[in-house]
């Protein structure tokens, strides 16, 4: 009997303890998304999330989750945290391969973000305009009807030339692909 009545209060204390750590799990604050740290005019700062402006409001997501509205003449500056650079993108090549990869799949939005980010407008723009599909039946048709190999890439600064060999076939041929690096990544820039 009394191994009946240990049982129980060892199972109400095991209760009791998850119950308090779920609680101290919900109640605890949350980081938010893409952090930026606003400073206003008496130096003090405030670190989250920018939402919103109009009006001379901003409306800020602190990292616990509540929103705050800020009148925009209170703000000294904001100071953007851009997020870590990805291992995928961190030389001309593997930046080159990733690009390549994305096309022959049809994964736009991979192939898209592979570019710079200036020229991510305008190929938004042009996906728009020729239809998601058409427009992935082009980069299959373009990127994969020829076998391309890396020749050699000149870095200088934040700019990187890469040559590429594309051979179809018999013939072979040598171009010139851009990069530039963004947030230490490398993006490529279209030709114009």
């Amino acid at each position: 009997m009394q191994s009946g009545i240990y049982a129980r209060r060892h199972t109400a204390h095991r209760l009791a303890a998850a119950c308090f750590l779920l609680a101290a799990a919900l109640l605890a604050p949350r980081a938010a998304l893409a952090d930026e740290v606003i400073q206003l005019i008496d130096r003090t700062k405030i670190v989250g999330q920018l939402l919103h402006y109009y009006d001379g409001q901003a409306t800020i997501r602190l990292p616990n989750g509540s929103k705050m509205r800020l009148p925009v003449s209170k703000i000294r500056r904001i100071q953007f945290r851009l997020p870590k650079p990805r291992v995928a993108l961190s030389t001309p090549k593997k930046s080159f391969k990733r690009l390549r990869r994305a096309a022959l799949k049809g994964d736009l939005a991979t192939y898209i973000d592979t570019h710079s980010t200036y020229y991510q407008m305008i190929l938004n723009h042009q996906v728009q305009m020729a239809s998601p599909k058409k427009f992935i039946a082009q980069l299959k048709k373009q990127w994969g009807s020829a076998q391309l190999s890396v020749v050699g890439t000149k870095i200088k600064g934040a700019v990187a030339v890469m040559r590429v060999r594309r051979k179809n076939g018999t013939q072979s041929q040598e171009g010139e692909l851009r990069f530039v690096r963004e947030n230490k990544e490398w993006k490529m820039i279209l030709p114009l």
